[in-house]
């Protein structure tokens, strides 16, 4: 196999690995760029064996695996290397009756293979002929006999080690998503195979087998600028349209009371914003100093005698901090957008003081379900018990209380309002959420969770 980095920078420590398809190059990531995050393309089955040390010195690893490049993945990267990963109209099991390619086809095709039928095959794998010659730039034209005959090759090379046995499977698969359309790896056998394990969310797109993977990438992973863009419009109108937000954010403030950090320390709060949650915990807290950490200008809140305001992305910035420097650490829905929670949950308990308090919100899947289908690639929530895991190694006396708040609208312009003024659309596209495509709708599930623990009495290495 080959890796070719499309994006590198020696200051990047996440990365964002995609691996291709059969008879797929870098070509079909060319548009992928994330700031931040460097990207690289693993493709050609001429064998299944990959040096894998090009993952030293990266923390956050964001695997997106299509077609065959699922069981590659799952037969060359090591599980405890990748953070999250994701598959996109491929399985495990890429030659198997019930749950990939049945195995005749997958022979015939290898064995019928010329430039006639790898065409037709293309043009399958795409909506039709027009799709087809709009994207043929991204494949090569394979059109000589050696080509052909080194991807019949790849085709045997997967053919026979699926004969030895499945794909390992190990690796953190969160979302499979399949395309509706797809005429490669049949629709019904991806949900067979992805339903073995209860762990993948499932998403059906309107889509062939062929896909706008950079599309789904944008979705999966928040852009900072973006993000800070979406709030920094919604600053003015914010406090008056979050209902739901508020009142999680008197309940967060109401359970860090009860864990009692005591007053008058050095609090760290990620997220800010407009200082909703802020005068909350202030009359909990009233802290000697604070620090607070936005994508975007805020504050200021007077709420401590010495104040720091920082802008900036919180996960990159926390990774710079000293240890053992605060004595609470607060955030209120925000780091659900963030690309690796249990790292910056290791690193806020690393920064914390020996017994220091962390207490943040997050939100867990279902929230705001209604919107689902207008978003092609909804935001991934944490389950409960998967944030309790994360929070284990390094804390203890943990509290996690689900919530569930249910906010009802006059009109479907109403909720518009609400979304737009609060900048809480998730990953819907902006023109995505309008009268016409959510008409009957007249309400908005929020399923808010309350974290508080108390940092363990030990050394965390950054």
């Amino acid at each position: 196999m080959k890796i070719d980095f499309l994006c590198r920078d020696d200051n990047n420590t996440r990365l964002i690995l995609i691996y291709a398809g059969w008879s797929a190059g870098p070509s079909i990531a060319a548009d992928v760029r994330m700031e931040g995050w460097d990207v690289a393309v693993v493709h050609d089955f001429t064998d299944l064996c990959l040096d894998v040390s090009f993952l030293q010195g990266y923390y956050t690893v964001y695997l997106f695996a299509w077609s065959l490049g699922v069981y590659a993945a799952s037969e060359t990267l090591p599980p405890d290397r990748v953070t999250a990963a994701f598959a996109i109209n491929g399985t495990l099991s890429p030659v198997d009756d019930s749950h990939g390619i049945p195995a005749d086809v997958f022979r015939g095709t290898a064995a019928g293979l010329d430039a006639r039928n790898l065409m037709k095959f293309r043009m399958r794998m795409m909506s039709g002929r027009s799709e087809w010659e709009a994207k043929r730039h991204l494949f090569d034209d394979a059109a000589d006999g050696d080509r052909i005959e080194n991807l019949r090759h790849q085709l045997e090379i997967v053919y026979n080690a699926c004969a030895d046995g499945a794909g390992k499977g190990a690796l953190p698969w969160v979302r499979a998503y399949i395309g509706e359309d797809d005429r490669i790896f049949p629709v019904v056998n991806q949900k067979k195979a992805w339903s073995l394990d209860p762990d993948v969310e499932t998403v059906t797109i309107k889509a062939p087998h062929y896909v706008d993977i950079s599309g789904i990438i944008r979705g999966v992973i928040a852009d900072p600028q973006k993000v800070s863009q979406k709030f920094s419009k919604a600053s003015v109108t914010y406090d008056t349209h979050a209902i739901a937000q508020y009142s999680a954010a008197i309940k967060l403030a109401d359970k860090l009371r009860e864990a009692s950090p005591g007053t008058g320390g050095d609090v760290l709060e990620i997220g800010c914003g407009t200082g909703l949650f802020t005068r909350e915990y202030a009359r909990v807290l009233q802290p000697a100093r604070a620090t607070f950490v936005d994508i975007t200008e805020t504050g200021p809140f007077d709420i401590a005698p010495e104040e720091r305001y920082v802008v900036e992305d919180a996960e990159r910035w926390i990774e710079r901090q000293a240890d053992n420097s605060h004595d609470v650490i607060v955030s209120a829905s925000c780091i659900q957008w963030f690309a690796d929670i249990p790292r910056f949950l290791r690193n806020c308990a690393r920064c914390l003081r020996p017994g220091g308090v962390i207490a943040v919100s997050t939100f867990l899947p279902g929230n705001m379900e209604e919107l689902d289908t207008l978003r092609p690639s909804p935001m991934i929530y944490p389950k409960a018990d998967k944030l309790r895991s994360w929070l284990e190694p390094w804390f203890e006396e943990i509290g996690i209380t689900e919530d569930c708040i249910r906010v009802e609208f006059r009109s479907v312009r109403e909720m518009l309002m609400h979304l737009k003024h609060t900048g809480v659309g998730g990953s819907a596209p902006s023109g995505g959420l309008t009268v016409s495509a959510m008409s009957g709708l007249r309400s908005l599930t929020y399923r808010p969770v309350y974290i508080t623990a108390r940092s363990r009495k030990r050394n965390i290495q950054a």
